[in-house]
């Protein structure tokens, strides 16, 4: 496998995500399935105390796509200056290999310090339909509005996903491929993007998993086929005051979430999750019914206190 050499500038104090597409010789896409990986900023190569350790995701295993990215918070403490960094694979037969390397350049980026962090929305839910670049419509009567790409900066929360019904949603996938940049900002700026699943006999769990790693948060959506009773009360399992006490689910079967924090759930499992991202949050909830139908007030307060607060413990 041959070294692909990027040299890359990361602004100190701002969110930082490049995408990496690995060929093969031929021209072909790497087929990445199987492998693990890693990456460092180092201040020279031969550095044994790595710099920051860059967050890596297999955004498309299959067609040898990557993301390597920063939180806001990792870059601000990295002093301006040149460093260097490499991409680390390994295979399933553990051998490894340096995939990607290259400098870095980090500077200090006045207008991020500048720019004032967004706390106060016009709107409070808005959404990604099917006449705004997803799939589904949404129910009548929730108080939720119609969100388009170019407006997520009018409203503190923002639902991708899954709004009425089963089927598969290509078009959400698409989406946040083609506009991840704009969702990334509207995230560093304080933004949440709320993530609606389904279980597997309804929903795609592989595009919702799919769509979780493009916005580089870990939480991922798996299905025990488990069947659960009707309006079940969620347990709540965390220590945040705000978030509301009691939530329920209405779902036919249960569904998993695997990384994050968990905010509510169903026996032992987590059905709802959240994971700071740079200055915003990703918010995974597992099925669209209940509480979770019409949000309240409560639940919007709630949210949007995970953004400003340390991370709450969880049980």
């Amino acid at each position: 496998m041959s070294v692909y050499v990027n040299n890359i500038t990361i602004n100190t104090g701002e969110y930082f995500s490049r995408d990496f597409y690995l060929d093969n010789i031929d021209g072909t896409s790497l087929n990445l399935v199987g492998y693990a990986g890693s990456s460092y900023i180092r201040k020279h190569p031969e550095s044994l105390i790595p710099t920051a350790k860059f967050n890596l995701s297999f955004v498309d295993r299959a067609n040898g796509r990557i993301r390597v990215s920063l939180a806001s918070t990792i870059t601000a403490a990295i002093k301006p200056g040149r460093y260097v960094y490499d991409v680390l694979f390994v295979d399933n037969t553990t051998k490894k290999s340096i995939v990607i390397e290259g400098n870095v350049l980090a500077t200090e980026d006045i207008s991020t310090r500048c720019q004032l962090f967004k706390t106060n929305y016009t709107y409070k839910w808005g959404a990604i339909t099917n006449t705004t670049g997803g799939d589904q419509s949404l129910r009548a009567n929730t108080g939720i509005l119609e969100a388009t790409i170019n407006t997520l900066g009018e409203y503190g929360v923002v639902i991708f996903g899954y709004h009425s019904a089963c089927g598969n949603i290509p078009n959400t996938v698409s989406t946040v491929q083609a506009n991840i940049d704009i969702i990334s900002q509207y995230i560093a700026n304080g933004g949440v993007v709320w993530f609606r699943g389904e279980h597997s006999s309804c929903g795609n769990q592989s595009q919702s998993n799919q769509i979780l790693a493009l916005l580089g948060t870990s939480i991922r959506l798996t299905n025990p086929g488990v069947s659960i009773a009707p309006n079940v009360t969620l347990t709540k399992a965390t220590s945040s005051p705000i978030m509301p006490l009691i939530m329920i689910n209405n779902a036919s079967n249960s569904i998993i979430l695997n990384g994050g924090n968990g905010l509510y759930k169903h026996g032992n499992d987590y059905t709802v999750a959240y994971e700071k991202i740079g200055n915003g949050v990703i918010f995974v909830q597992s099925d669209v019914d209940g509480s979770w139908e019409t949000p309240s007030n409560e639940l919007y307060d709630g949210i949007r206190d995970l953004v400003v607060s340390s991370d709450y413990s969880f049980t």
